[in-house]
């Protein structure tokens, strides 16, 4: 279908992008002086992300199984690699662009599976409205562990973080597990869990973005403020 790539490419794209808007605002002008990262490669990041998220999806075509067994691991590790690089390692904005290049990933992705259960679908309401919540999900899920990926290399103590990542979308696969074969003809087990992926997924995108994040730049606020040169102190004349 014609309109199927339109639609596919608003479900796909629109929850990055709301929650992007949505999660950053809190960190630009008019709520700070000085926004904590640069708009410019917070959008080149999500644009990588974009391309990353569209190689990755098809190579789960040409993979299938084998994407199915270690494609979580496979995905944070491209995100670990990418946000480990020199350029952002321990600097206090590399969250945030982590967070773009999550991103723009998790609008690919939605993007490629979206189009093709639209494809095998059809227009179904239901349907659409099943992959909606899956594509919010997906946003959801590559977000928060990104953002706590960008957050450990900041740190420069990447590799439990890059754990907590791992754990953390190993769950949300395990759990859609049984509904991966079909968004819709599913069993009531299969509808119980995806709906449970979803509970999960929106806490644990709090738990990072309104605990962790901001107790994250508390602390790289205040690491900057220490280290700034203070000006030595006048030493009073003394009288001979």
């Amino acid at each position: 279908m014609e309109y199927a790539s339109f639609v596919a490419a608003a479900i796909g794209f629109a929850p990055s992008l709301a929650l992007m808007l949505w999660t950053l605002q809190r960190y630009i002008y008019p709520k700070v002086e000085r926004p904590y990262f640069s708009d410019p490669k917070l959008f080149g990041m999500f644009t990588a992300g974009i391309v990353i998220g569209a190689v990755l999806y098809a190579v789960s075509l040409f993979l299938a199984l084998e994407y199915a067994l270690i494609g979580f691991i496979l995905e944070e590790a491209t995100k670990l690699m990418i946000i480990n690089l020199p350029r952002f390692q321990r600097r206090a904005d590399t969250p945030f662009y982590a967070f773009g290049l999550s991103a723009g990933m998790a609008t690919a992705l939605a993007y490629g599976v979206v189009n093709r259960a639209l494809a095998m679908a059809g227009f179904d309401p239901l349907a659409i409205s099943v992959m909606v919540v899956y594509s919010i999900m997906l946003a959801m899920l590559q977000i928060s562990t990104g953002t706590t990926i960008g957050m450990g290399v900041a740190r420069g103590t990447p590799w439990p973080f890059f754990a907590q990542a791992v754990v953390v979308h190993l769950a949300y696969v395990l759990m859609l597990a049984p509904s991966s074969a079909s968004f819709v003809d599913s069993g009531t087990l299969a509808i119980a869990l995806f709906m449970t992926a979803f509970a999960f997924m929106a806490i644990y995108y709090h738990y990072v973005h309104y605990r962790m994040l901001p107790r994250y730049v508390k602390e790289a606020l205040a690491k900057l403020t220490d280290s700034k040169p203070r000006k030595a102190r006048k030493v009073p004349k003394t009288k001979d």
